[in-house]
C-alpha cells in the first residue's frame, strides 16, 4: 500500500503541495496564539484589538510563507501536472471531514458558551483551538484518502 503513496508523491500538483503547506502553517500559527493565551510565550492579548492585530500579523506571515512555498514548489516541480481529478476528490473528502469537525466543535462551543466560556477572549481562543483541531483532522484525512487505490 505504501507504494501507492510513494509513486503518487512524484505526481502531485503544485497546488496540492502548497495547500498542505498552508494547512501546516495555519496549525503552527494557531498553536502560537493558544500558547500565548496560556502564557507559554509572550503575554496574552488583553483586548480584542490586540488579538486582532496579532491574528492579522500571523495571517500575513502565513500568506508570505505560502507564497514562498508556492514559488519554490513551482520552480522545483516544473513537470508536475496542472490538475488531477483524483486530488480534487481527495481534497473534497478531506475538506468535508474538516468541516464536520469544525461545525461540530462550534456547535459544542455555542451550546456551552453560556456555561463556562462566556468571556470574549476565552471564546475567541476556543474558536482558534477548534480551527486547529479541524486542520488536524484534515491533514490525516488527506494522507488516508491518498493511500486508497485510485
Amino acid at each position: 500500500m505504501s507504494e501507492i503513496f510513494d509513486t503518487y508523491e512524484d505526481q502531485m500538483t503544485n497546488f496540492f503541495r502548497v495547500d498542505v503547506a498552508a494547512s501546516v502553517f495555519a496549525i503552527i500559527a494557531g498553536i502560537i496564539h493558544l500558547g500565548a493565551y496560556w502564557g507559554f510565550w509572550w503575554s496574552p492579548a488583553e483586548t480584542g484589538a490586540e488579538l486582532f492585530w496579532r491574528v492579522g500579523i500571523t495571517v500575513a506571515c502565513i500568506v508570505i510563507a505560502t507564497i514562498i512555498v508556492a514559488s519554490v514548489s513551482a520552480a522545483t516541480n516544473k513537470d508536475a501536472p496542472a490538475a488531477d481529478e483524483r486530488e480534487s476528490r481527495v481534497q473534497f473528502k478531506a475538506m468535508r471531514n474538516m468541516l464536520f469537525a469544525y461545525s461540530g466543535g462550534l456547535a459544542i462551543l455555542f451550546m456551552e458558551s453560556f456555561a463556562g466560556v462566556s468571556e470574549p477572549m476565552a471564546l475567541a481562543h476556543a474558536v482558534i483551538g477548534i480551527f486547529i483541531f479541524a486542520e488536524l483532522v484534515r491533514l490525516p484525512s488527506l494522507w488516508v484518502y491518498l493511500r486508497e487505490p485510485g
